[in-house]
Formats: C-alpha cells, sequence, structure tokens
C-alpha cells in the first residue's frame, strides 16, 4: 500500500522542521509522499517547507481552512492507498508507518487506524479514546493491553491513517467543527454508523509535542471552540435519549461553573450552535442519513437556550469579579498619572516651603522670633535678591504640569466609563437576545 502523509500547517515553524525530519527519517520505503497544507501561516512555515523540504507537497491557503479544511485539502491532493494525519507537532518513532500498514492488512474490518501517543518525556499521553456519556466530553484512554491492534470509539487526527476506500465511502471531514477539535471523533463514529471500524495500533508510536498555546492567548475564545464542537458532535450523533440526559448533565455543569472564560465561552457557543442548528442538522442527514422528528429538533433547540440563559447568568455573576475591562485603578497610564502627581505635589510643597521659609514640619508649632524673623529679614532679602521670583517661575511651572497630568487621568477616566458604558449597552443587547433566542 502507498501511503500519503498530510500534515495540517498553521504557524509552525518552530516544530515542522523536526515532524518533516522523522517522516523522512522513519517511515520506510511505503511512503509515497508528504503532502503539507499551510493553513495561511503568518510566520515563516510555508517558505521554511518551500526551502529545506523541496520534495514534500506544498499547499498554500489563502485563508486558515481550520484542521478539516487542510485535510480535506491535502487529500484532494493526495494519490496514495492509505492517508496518514500526522500533526505538524507530532514526531514519528522507527517502524510507527510499517505497524500501522500490518495492522490495515491483517484487520480489513479496520477502515481507520491510529497510534500510541506518547509525550515528549516518553510517559503515555492516550492509546484511543472515547466520547463521555452524558456530557460528550472525549475521554483519552491509557490502557495499552496486550500491545495487540484493537477496535477503540476513535483515534485522535494527531496521527490517524485512513483508507482511500474509507475516504471514498465516508466522505470528507466536517468543516463545521472549526477551526478544530471532535472532528476526528465525528470522522471515526460516521465510519462505525456504516459498518467500518475504528483500530489501534499500539506499536506504532508517535510523540505529541503539544506545541499550541493558543489556549493561552484567548482562553474564552478557546473555551467557545471547544464548547461548539462538543456541542456540534452531540446535534450530529446523540438520540434523544442521549439528548435528554445530556443537557441535564450541561445545565449542572454551567451552574457550578466556577472560571469566567469557560462560562462566558457557553454562552458563545450555545448562540452560535443555535444559529447555525439547521445548518448542522443538514449535514447530520447527508453524513448519517438520519433525519430527526421535529421533536427532536425541538428538543435540541430549546435544550441549547435553556443552556444559554443559565450560562449566561452565570457569567454576568462572575463578570461582577472578573470584569473584562479591568478596574481604573489597575490601568498602567493611571497608575503612572498617579505616581507623576504624587512627585509634583512633593515638589510644590518644598518650593512653598523654600518660598515662606516655612518648617517643614507641620506639627511643630513656628515660635513667634522665628516668624518674625521669617517675615521681617528672610523674606524681603529673598525678594531683593531674586531669589524668590525664580523659586515662584518653577513653582509655576509645577502647577502648570499639575494640572497637565490632572487633565491626562480625567481623559484615562472618560475612556474608561466610556469602555464601561459601551459594555454595559452590549451586555444588554445579548441579554435582550438571549430571552429571545427561542420563542
Amino acid at each position: 500500500m502507498r501511503v500519503s502523509i498530510v500534515v495540517p500547517v498553521w504557524n509552525g515553524a518552530s516544530v515542522v522542521p523536526d515532524c518533516l525530519e522523522a517522516v523522512y527519517a522513519h517511515s520506510g520505503d511505503e511512503l509515497l509522499e508528504v503532502v503539507c497544507v499551510d493553513n495561511a501561516s503568518y510566520d515563516e512555515s510555508a517558505a521554511l517547507i518551500a526551502d529545506r523540504y523541496p520534495h514534500a507537497r506544498l499547499i498554500w491557503q489563502p485563508v486558515n481552512l481550520g484542521f478539516a479544511g487542510g485535510v480535506n485539502a491535502g487529500i484532494d491532493a493526495a494519490q496514495g492507498d492509505v492517508f496518514v494525519l500526522l500533526n505538524q507537532d507530532c514526531i514519528v518513532q522507527p517502524g510507527w508507518l510499517a505497524e500501522l500498514l500490518r495492522a490495515l492488512e491483517v484487520h480489513s474490518e479496520f477502515g481507520i487506524a491510529g497510534c500510541t501517543i506518547v509525550n515528549s518525556d516518553g510517559t503515555l499521553n492516550h492509546a484511543g479514546a472515547f466520547v463521555r456519556r452524558p456530557d460528550a466530553y472525549g475521554v483519552h484512554s491509557t490502557e495499552i493491553g496486550d500491545g495487540e491492534p484493537r477496535p477503540v470509539e476513535y483515534v485522535t487526527g494527531a496521527a490517524m491513517a485512513i483508507r482511500r476506500s474509507t475516504w471514498d465511502r465516508i466522505g470528507r471531514f466536517d468543516e463545521g467543527f472549526y477551526p478544530a477539535y471532535y472532528e476526528d471523533s465525528d470522522y471515526c463514529y460516521r465510519a462505525r454508523r456504516k459498518g467500518l471500524e475504528t483500530g489501534l495500533v499500539p506499536s506504532a508510536r508517535v510523540t505529541h509535542l503539544l506545541s499550541s498555546r493558543e489556549w493561552q492567548r484567548d482562553p474564552i475564545k478557546h473555551a467557545a471552540n471547544q464548547h461548539f464542537a462538543r456541542y456540534r458532535f452531540v446535534c450530529k450523533h446523540f438520540d434523544s435519549a442521549e439528548t435528554t440526559a445530556f443537557f441535564g448533565a450541561e445545565e449542572a455543569a454551567a451552574q457550578a461553573e466556577r472560571y469566567f472564560d469557560q462560562a462566558l465561552g457557553r454562552v458563545i457557543a450555545t448562540r452560535d450552535i443555535l444559529r447555525n442548528l439547521d445548518d448542522v442538522l443538514a449535514r447530520r442527514s447527508d453524513d448519517l442519513g438520519d433525519d430527526l422528528p421535529q421533536a427532536h429538533r425541538r428538543q435540541l433547540r430549546v435544550g441549547f437556550t435553556q443552556v444559554l440563559q443559565r450560562s449566561f447568568s452565570v457569567a454576568e455573576a462572575m463578570g461582577v469579579s472578573h470584569p473584562l475591562v479591568s478596574p481604573l485603578e489597575s490601568s498602567a497610564d493611571w497608575q503612572a498619572c498617579r505616581q507623576r502627581l504624587e512627585l509634583l505635589r512633593q515638589r510644590e510643597y518644598d518650593l512653598l516651603t523654600r518660598i515662606y521659609f516655612t518648617p517643614r514640619s507641620s506639627d511643630q508649632s513656628e515660635r513667634l522670633i522665628r516668624r518674625l524673623f521669617r517675615l521681617l529679614m528672610q523674606r524681603p532679602l529673598s525678594l531683593l535678591t531674586g531669589r524668590e521670583h525664580l523659586l515662584l517661575a518653577d513653582l509655576n511651572t509645577v502647577h502648570v504640569a499639575r494640572m497637565d497630568e490632572i487633565e491626562t487621568m480625567d481623559s484615562i477616566s472618560r475612556q474608561y466609563l466610556s469602555q464601561l458604558s459601551q459594555l454595559s449597552r452590549r451586555a444588554r443587547v445579548l441579554e435582550i437576545l438571549t430571552e429571545y433566542d427561542y420563542r
């Protein structure tokens, strides 16, 4: 069997070279081609591949198609009998491809096969996976067993082999799971519905570097993407009884949520799934040949609306202590203005004590002799020598600077209040839309 390895690439310049080096070193004669699909990376990934690996087929995409879109584009161009999907931060181990192909030859019931995934320190990450009921979270298995290939519910797209005959029968990956998550489990469950098993091949080992840090850059968006993909999977694969149990678990989880990014992520995800529900169910019909009755459709719409409303209430309550706009006191510009104002106030105080020859400590009463000496001797002498004129000029400069800082702080305050007002208006609009998502 000839093998085409498809590597979706997105900003992977730091990991793609190690991935491709391992592929070419450890894949043997079975490897026909490597197809790299660059999903509009804004780093030098594509240029690096073109320069250092000219024998790899590079497909440039003008926009990010997501994982499923990148896979579809790569397989459309691939010529092998078996397509192997490989993450850009995965390092294949010696003999991995031969083990995958051997399992596919021996087990004709396997339309899809996956690898044992290990961490960079050699510890087991997962060996197959399943979608847990009732909450529909993907759970990685950590049981190797006797080391022989065995059926599993699904294998992850980090390293997944698909027969061409499976591809022709099942069809393309569902690009509605955008940008990522659950597209691999969806594909394996679709294959099972058509009588094709997914097999785990424990002896085929791949190291996953887990290099992505997108969840750190935007945790709310990351949470929303994960919840949306999970909800899409439920809409495509759960029957009515499973859906009832799912909504019971999801409402309880939403009510008990302790993290603001997760609560708000649920709000965003449920709104998205409600807006796209008709399209999702049309895709269910196309992929599974399963047209849902009206009662099940209504069940999904009502259930997700209730999760949305519950999540919004939780996010709204948590937003008091986890606001999207930081408190004014934590603003760097505000703090810098306050520090400058304090320095100017101290400078003004020092100038006044020098002009009027007053004692620096205000809690000490001034003696009469000292006061007469200051008024009758020091002040007139200071005026005659021009000293007081210079100090007054300096004081005026400080006063002008203080007024400028106060004006700057006032501008910062107005901007902050404008942001709060805008967020308040948006929250109110979202609240109204939430109330009318299902009528």
